[in-house]
C-alpha cells in the first residue's frame, strides 16, 4: 500500500505544472499589453511637429525593446521548466510517475545459484535436526504432547521436498531459458525460507515444553540417558555383526559402512563428556548450561546410533540378497529365452514391459510363493518377506497350471531339461547353500534344507525360513514381512503367464530384432558371470542382485517374482545407507547430494516405484557425499577437541562451528532459532 506522502507527490507536481503555467500566461498577456498600448495612440488628431514626430517615432521603438525581452524571458522560463520537468518524470521511482525507470541490472545467475544452494542446506539440516530433537522430546513428554512441533516438522518437510524437487528439475535443465531459470531459483529460496519460518514459529513453545520454567532437567536427562546406554550395548554388537557379515560376503559387500563402527564409538565419547557436563551444570542450578549440553549429547547420541543402524540394515540386507540370488537368476533367464523367442518369431518389441510386485494366475488363484527369511548375526530373526509367481513350471496335484511356467511361456527350443520349478530352483540353490555350508563357522549346516526351496510332492515349492515351511497356497502373492517392499500386495499384475506374448507391453518403444538381440546377449554374459561369481564366492549379494536387475530390466516381461523385489531391496538398502550418512556428516555436505538422495526417495515413494533410478541417485548421493566430507577436513584443530570427538560433532551438524570448542548446538528450530542455546563449555 502507498505511504501518504507518495500519494502527495504527483498532486503537487500537478500544481507545480498550472503555476508555470499561469505565470507563462500573464508574462504573455503583459507583453502583448505593452506591444498594443503605443499603437493605441497613433490615431490622435492633434497635429503634431515634425521634430516632435521623429521623437516620437524614436521612443516607440524605444518602447518595444522591453515587452520583447518579457517575452523572451518568460518564454526561456517556461521552456526550462519543462526540460526539467521531462528530466524528473524519467527518473521517477514514485507510482505516479509517468515513465518509471528499469532497476538495477540483476547480477549474474551463478550468485542466484549459489544462495538457493545455500538456502538448501540451510532447510534441511533445520529439517533433520528439529526431527532428531523432536524424537527425544517425544519420549520425554509423549506423542500427543509433541503432536503440534511434529506436524510443523512435517509441514517443513513438505516445503523442502518441493524445493528439492525443483533444484533436480533445475539441475537436468529445466526450464531452460535464463528468465525462467532465475525465477525456479527465486522458489527454491522462498520454499526453503517457508520451511525455516515454520519451524522458527514454534522454537520457544517447544523449550517450554522441553524444560518447563519450574522442576529440574531430569525428566529430560533420564530417557536420554537410557537411550545411550542401550546404544552402548547395540554398538558392542554391531561390532560382531559387522564382522560375520564381512567374512560371509567379502569386503566389498561392506565397504559401505567402512567406518561407522568407528565414528559410532566417537559420538559416544562426546556424549559421555555432555551427559556428566549437564548433570554437573544441573547440580549447579544453572538451567541453560545444562540444556546445552543435554542438547549435544542428544545429537551425539542419535548420530551414534545412525551408525549403528546402518550396520546392521546392511548385515540384513546382505543375507536376504543371497537366499533371493538363485531364484533371482532363474527367474532372470527365463526372461532372457522367453525376449529370445519373442524376437525369433520377429516381435521385436514384445517382451518389455515394467514389473509388477505380486502377480496372480488368470483364475485368481495364486500361481506360488516364496518366503525369505533373514537372520541377523545374533541369530535373531531379522524379517521374512513373500514374493509371488515364482512357479517354473510346476503343476498343481490334480493337473492345474500345466501351462505356468516360472516367467512367461519359453520358447521349446530354449528350456532347459531342468528348468522347472523344482530343478531350477533347487539346482541353483545347491550352488549357494554349499557355498553357505562351507563359510559357517559350526559347519553343521544340513545341506538337505536348501534355503531357497523345497520341492513337495506335488511338485510346488515352499521357501521358507522362519520355522519351518509354509504351504504356499496360504500365501498372499507379493506380501513384504520386513519392508522390502513397503506397498504391500498389488493385484495390478494379475496375468496368465502361459500367454506371455499376448500379455507383454513395451514399456520403452517399441525394439528392433537387433535391439532386443543385444540386450539379450548382454544379460545372458551378465548372469553368466553372476552365476560364477555365486558359485566362485564370497562375493557381494546386493552388488550381485542389482547387475541382475539392471541386466534383464530392458527385456522383462513385466511379472512378478524375485527380479522386482530385487530391485527394490537394492534400492532401498542404498537409499537408507545414504540417507544415514547424510543424516550423521551433514555439517559437512552441500547441497547436490542431498538433492540426489531427495529425489532417489521421491522415486522410491512414487506409486509405481522406480526402483533402479532411486538405486542409481541414492549411490550417487553416498558418492557425493563422501567426497564433501573428504574436501572438508577436520574442522577443529588440536588433540584435546579430537580426543572428546568435537570434531566428528561439528562435521555431523551437532555443534553449528565458529569456535574452538566447535560452537553452539544445534536445536528444533529454523533459521533464526537452532543457534539459540549458545556455546557448550566442554
Amino acid at each position: 500500500m502507498t505511504s501518504s506522502s507518495t500519494r502527495s507527490r504527483p498532486r503537487r507536481a500537478t500544481s507545480h505544472i498550472r503555476l508555470r503555467v499561469a505565470h507563462t500566461l500573464v508574462g504573455g498577456l503583459a507583453g502583448v499589453a505593452w506591444l498594443v498600448l503605443p499603437w493605441m495612440t497613433i490615431n490622435n488628431v492633434v497635429p503634431v511637429p515634425a521634430a516632435a514626430a521623429a521623437a516620437r517615432d524614436e521612443t516607440s521603438a524605444t518602447d518595444l525593446v522591453l515587452p520583447v525581452a518579457v517575452v523572451v524571458v518568460v518564454v526561456a522560463l517556461a521552456g526550462y521548466g519543462y526540460v526539467r520537468r521531462t528530466r524528473r518524470a524519467r527518473t521517477r521511482t514514485t507510482p505516479g510517475g509517468a515513465v518509471a525507470v528499469a532497476g538495477p541490472a540483476a547480477g549474474p545467475l551463478s550468485e542466484d545459484d549459489e544462495r538457493a544452494r545455500a538456502a538448501l542446506v540451510e532447510a534441511d539440516d533445520c529439517v533433520r535436526t528439529s526431527r532428531e530433537e523432536l524424537g527425544f522430546a517425544e519420549a520425554q513428554c509423549g506423542a500427543d504432547a509433541v503432536e503440534p512441533f511434529a506436524l510443523a516438522v512435517r509441514d517443513a518437510a513438505s516445503e523442502l521436498s518441493a524445493a528439492f524437487r525443483m533444484r533436480q528439475q533445475y539441475d537436468e535443465g529445466v526450464p531452460a531459458d535464463e528468465t525462467s531459470r532465475r525465477h525456479a531459483l527465486a522458489g527454491i529460496v522462498g520454499r526453503c525460507r517457508e520451511a525455516g519460518r515454520r519451524l522458527d514459529v514454534e522454537a520457544l513453545a517447544f523449550d517450554l515444553l522441553r524444560t518447563p520454567l519450574q522442576g529440574g532437567l531430569d525428566e529430560a536427562l533420564e530417557p536420554a540417558e537410557a537411550r545411550f546406554r542401550d546404544l552402548t550395548a547395540r554398538t558392542a554388537a554391531a561390532e560382531t555383526t559387522l564382522a560375520a557379515a564381512t567374512d560371509r560376503h567379502g569386503h566389498t559387500a561392506t565397504a559401505a559402512v567402512t567406518g561407522h563402527l568407528e565414528q559410532a564409538k566417537d559420538r559416544l565419547v562426546f556424549a559421555t563428556v555432555n551427559f556428566n557436563q549437564a548433570r554437573q551444570r544441573a547440580d549447579l542450578a544453572d538451567r541453560e548450561g545444562a540444556t546445552r549440553h543435554l542438547r549435544a549429547a542428544e545429537g551425539a547420541t542419535a548420530q551414534a546410533e545412525i551408525f549403528v543402524s546402518c550396520i546392521e540394515r546392511l548385515s540384513t540386507d546382505l543375507t536376504t540378497a543371497a537366499e533371493l540370488i538363485p531364484a533371482a537368476l532363474t527367474e532372470a533367464e527365463a526372461e532372457v529365452a522367453a525376449a529370445e523367442g519373442v524376437r525369433a518369431r520377429g516381435g521385436g518389441g514384445q517382451g518389455v514391459g515394467a514389473w509388477e510386485v505380486g502377480a496372480q494366475g488368470g483364475s485368481g488363484q495364486e500361481v506360488g510363493a516364496w518366503e525369505v527369511g533373514a537372520q541377523g548375526g545374533g541369530g535373531q530373526e531379522v524379517g521374512a518377506q513373500e514374493v509371488g509367481a515364482l512357479g517354473a513350471g510346476g503343476q498343481d496335484a490334480d493337473g492345474q497350471g500345466a501351462g505356468r511356467q516360472e516367467a512367461g511361456a519359453q520358447d521349446a527350443g530354449r528350456q532347459e531339461a531342468g528348468a522347472q520349478r523344482a530343478g531350477a530352483l533347487g539346482a541353483g540353490a545347491q550352488e549357494s547353500d554349499a557355498q553357505d555350508a562351507d563359510e559357517q563357522e559350526s559347519g553343521a549346516q544340513d545341506t538337505d534344507a536348501q534355503k531357497s526351496g523345497t520341492q513337495d510332492a506335488d511338485g510346488q515349492v515352499a521357501h521358507g525360513q522362519e520355522s519351518g515351511a509354509q504351504d504356499a497356497d496360504q500365501q498372499e502373492a507379493g506380501a513384504q514381512r520386513a519392508g522390502v517392499l513397503g506397498a504391500g500386495p498389488r493385484g495390478a499384475g494379475a496375468q496368465d503367464a502361459g500367454a506371455l506374448d499376448a500379455a507383454a507391453q513395451d514399456a520403452g518403444g517399441a525394439l528392433t530384432s537387433g535391439e532386443l538381440h543385444s540386450l539379450t546377449a548382454h544379460a545372458g554374459l551378465v548372469l553368466a558371470a553372476v552365476r560364477e561369481e555365486v558359485a566362485r564366492g564370497p562375493y557381494d549379494p546386493l552388488g550381485a542382485l542389482r547387475r541382475i536387475t539392471e541386466a534383464v530390466a530392458p527385456v522383462t516381461a513385466g511379472r512378478a517374482g524375485a527380479l522386482p523385489v530385487g530391485a527394490l531391496l537394492a534400492a532401498r538398502s542404498a537409499v537408507a545407507l545414504a540417507d544415514g550418512f547424510v543424516e550423521a556428516h551433514r555439517g559437512a555436505l552441500g547441497s547436490t547430494a542431498r538433492t540426489r538422495l531427495a529425489e532417489a526417495e521421491r522415486l522410491l515413494a512414487a506409486e509405481p516405484p522406480d526402483p533402479l533410478t532411486a538405486d542409481a541417485l541414492a549411490r550417487q548421493a553416498l558418492a557425493l557425499a563422501e567426497q564433501d566430507v573428504r574436501m572438508y577436513g577436520n574442522p577443529i584443530a588440536g588433540a584435546a577437541e579430537h580426543a572428546s570427538g568435537a570434531a566428528g560433532a561439528v562435521i555431523g551438524g551437532i555443534l553449528l562451528g565458529g569456535g574452538p570448542d566447535g560452537g553452539p548446538p544445534a536445536s528444533f528450530g529454523g533459521p533464526q532459532t537452532r543457534a539459540r542455546r549458545g556455546k557448550p563449555q566442554v
